[in-house]
């Protein structure tokens, strides 16, 4: 993982000298085999690079993970470079879903940059990727803000309904499948 952050840092460098890079610190850890949610929908990895200087790897040893577990640490990289001090502002408050929409797809470009087609996609987005339906509903949402909307917009309805959000009527991954569209 530290050598693909490494190799990460080094093209971000290199397209934008001027970015403030922090120091990385990664939290790498072994998801629960018995959270239904975690292993089902989310088919065993969760990630998180929204704080500045951190990376949290949530995952199960899944083969499918383990060949990903790099693009995603870099995945989370991205986010975690555009929203530092000196990026773009996220206020939680005010931020719109197209915005994460957004995020996503160009965190998925960059691993996939770096690590092609087959392991650049977040793995619960690829399944909608080419779902108009899917894409046409994601983007009748762009507009709406405030984070505590966004659950179901970008994770899907099944995510938004564990941690109380209200359902939109898409599949998890959608928003994720949108923003590489």
């Amino acid at each position: 993982i530290q050598r693909a952050l490494d190799n990460a840092v080094a093209a971000q460098l290199a397209a934008t000298p001027a970015l403030a890079v922090p120091d990385i610190t990664v939290l790498t850890v072994l998801g629960d085999p018995g959270d239904g949610h975690f292993m089902g929908p989310n088919l065993g990895m969760t990630a998180n690079g929204s704080v500045s200087g951190y990376i949290h790897l949530n995952f199960w040893p899944y083969p499918e993970n383990l060949a990903r577990l790099e693009a995603t640490a870099v995945h989370e990289l991205n986010h975690n470079l555009r929203y530092s001090p000196g990026g773009v502002v996220w206020d939680p408050a005010t931020v719109t879903v197209g915005e994460q929409i957004v995020s996503e797809g160009l965190a998925d470009a960059f691993a996939r940059q770096l690590y092609g087609d087959d392991l650049g996609y977040a793995r619960i987005g690829v399944p909608h990727l080419h779902d108009d339906a899917v894409f046409a509903k994601v983007v009748s949402g762009l507009e709406i803000t405030g984070m505590r909307n966004f659950t179901a917009w970008v994770h899907g309805d099944e995510t938004a309904a564990r941690y109380g959000g209200t359902p939109v009527g898409l599949p998890t991954g959608a928003g994720y499948a949108a923003g590489n569209r």
